[in-house]
């Protein structure tokens, strides 16, 4: 089954694969440190926006990221979700969303979205503080008077400081910096004695400290009209006349200014036994500390699944483990061996947690198809059916992976910090044996909500290391048939080119002009 949209609004990280139609509201290119970052505004058809952040390793991987155009609509789908923890956030979303090698974009300008509406800030509510400092907003207001100015670049930053005044007649202090102010100056020299307005889009306030509560610019985000014909101005311009023929607001002044078993047989051992054999029992807090390869057992929940630019499935090889490629019959594998039928197998990045520690684990054919209750051959099938044939494109019924509780046999890579699953079990009794091996001294706290705990007490990885793998040295076997509620598959080993993730850079500049360099990431298609 196809995945369904979703409304702006109801985004969370509880899980990653949203797909969302939206409309770009704002588009800013940062760079830092000679590295190219891309973050947009958007919004959908109800009017909620999203902040979304495009890191450099998506951007010089993909040819078109950049005809992401403002105005456009888009379908977009599988993201990094992260809590909105922006110095200053342009949306007032409490999450935010991180492009990956596994982003879709497609269908450019087929929804139908009207124009954002502009929510302005009335100064009452700036001057009753009703707002928050972490936040920006929209204002307008026309300037009464001009306090300080400093117009010449030099030993001091240029500014100027205002007291602008609403339609509601409450006056705030407003502080312009650099180029904002150098703009303000411009428009000040050809006012000639008209009223100046001035129109911040993504403004911040500060509270009233050492300086009075003010309006600023931040230092590239914000966006400044003054008295230019855009419709928020034009209509103010309206109001504010009639208020002054109506004696509702006050006459101007005359030269104003402005972001996650195989079957035992007749075994002489107990399965929990069998599960634990040459693996070590330990917590997951301490299995992510591992400094070495190692075989363990833990308990975890699932929390979500993580997109990877190679998809939810892949085709293997008839004769070998290895994958194969081609878009039609015969398939290729590494070795050349020729596979007439498409084999298809599962391989999800997925999060898993324990309390407040969290991690990502690659779960197998075998463990996905026992969770999700079909075979990728079939789910691929359905896909099918309506008519959608990317592997980026994840189905609905991957999400019966999470929010669950299991035993798992891993094997923890410390190098990529990732562990490969090689057996499970879901048995609520098989868990609680399993559990009462641990020592008093490490607990788990698997029975809290897995989607609680916003304190991570071990560093986690939100990219697996898997997403920049060649599925060919996986050297993956098929796997044997499977028997109840255990599970096996072998380790995996693999190479990692490179680990995504950069913390997003606040420093926002006007966009650069070239294109990134032409490497196959992720697909944007031209406009039209």
């Amino acid at each position: 089954m196809a995945r369904k949209f979703a409304s702006l609004k109801d985004i969370n990280d509880a899980k990653d694969l949203w797909k969302i139609s939206v409309k770009i509201k704002e588009k800013w290119t940062n760079n830092k440190d000679g590295k190219q970052s891309i973050e947009l505004l958007v919004v959908d058809d109800k009017g909620d926006d999203i902040s979304i952040f495009i890191p450099n390793e998506v951007i010089t991987n993909s040819e078109q990221v950049n005809d992401l155009t403002v105005n456009n609509t888009y379908t977009m789908q599988n993201f990094q979700v992260s809590k909105n923890d922006d110095l200053y956030k342009a949306s007032h979303h409490v999450y935010k969303l991180r492009f990956n090698g596994g982003t879709i974009v497609k269908d450019v300008n087929v929804h139908k979205i009207g124009d954002p509406v502009t929510n302005i800030k009335p100064f009452s509510e700036i001057a009753n503080l009703d707002f928050h400092e972490d936040l920006l907003y929209d204002v307008i207001g026309l300037v009464d008077q001009v306090g300080y100015s400093q117009p010449n670049p030099g030993n001091r930053k240029v500014q100027v400081n205002l007291i602008l005044r609403d339609l509601g007649n409450t006056p705030i202090a407003c502080t312009l910096w650099e180029n904002y102010a150098l703009k303000f100056f411009s428009v000040q020299n050809e006012a000639k004695g008209d009223p100046i307005i001035v129109f911040m889009k993504y403004a911040k306030i500060k509270k009233e400290g050492k300086w009075p509560l003010t309006i600023s610019n931040t230092w590239s985000t914000t966006k400044l009209f003054i008295n230019e014909e855009v419709p928020e101005i034009v209509e103010f311009k309206k109001s504010l006349l009639a208020g002054i023929e109506n004696g509702t607001v006050d006459r101007f002044a005359e030269t104003p200014t402005q972001m996650m078993s195989q079957s035992y047989g007749s075994s002489q051992y107990t399965p929990q036994q069998t599960f634990m054999n040459n693996a070590e029992l330990i917590t997951l807090k301490k299995l992510v500390q591992l400094p070495q390869e190692t075989k363990c057992v833990t308990i975890v929940n699932t929390i979500k699944i993580k997109p990877t630019k190679n998809g939810w499935y892949y085709m293997t090889c008839f004769r070998c483990p290895k994958q194969c490629f081609g878009a039609a019959p015969p398939f290729i594998c590494g070795d050349g061996h020729e596979t007439e039928a498409e084999i298809l197998r599962y391989k999800l990045d997925v999060e898993v947690g324990d309390g407040d520690v969290k991690a990502t684990f690659v779960f197998w054919d075998r463990e996905c198809e026992q969770l999700i209750g079909k075979s990728a051959t079939v789910l691929h099938a359905q896909m099918l059916q309506d008519g959608i044939m990317d592997p980026l494109d994840y189905p609905e019924d991957i999400d019966l992976m999470t929010v669950k509780k299991l035993a798992v046999k891993v094997k923890w890579q410390p190098k990529w910090k990732t562990g490969s699953v090689i057996q499970i079990n879901q048995g609520d009794e098989f868990i609680n044996e399993i559990s009462a091996m641990f020592s008093p001294g490490d607990p788990t706290d698997t029975d809290a909500d897995v989607a609680d705990g916003d304190d991570i007490v071990i560093p986690t990885f939100s990219l697996s290391a898997s997403d920049e793998i060649d599925p060919d040295i996986l050297g993956m076997k098929t796997p044997s048939k499977r028997s109840g509620n255990d599970l096996m598959s072998t380790s995996q080993n693999y190479e990692l080119e490179e680990i995504l993730g950069a913390k997003a850079s606040s420093t926002k500049m006007v966009k650069v002009g070239g294109k990134a360099s032409g490497k196959k990431g992720l697909k944007v298609p031209k406009k039209e």
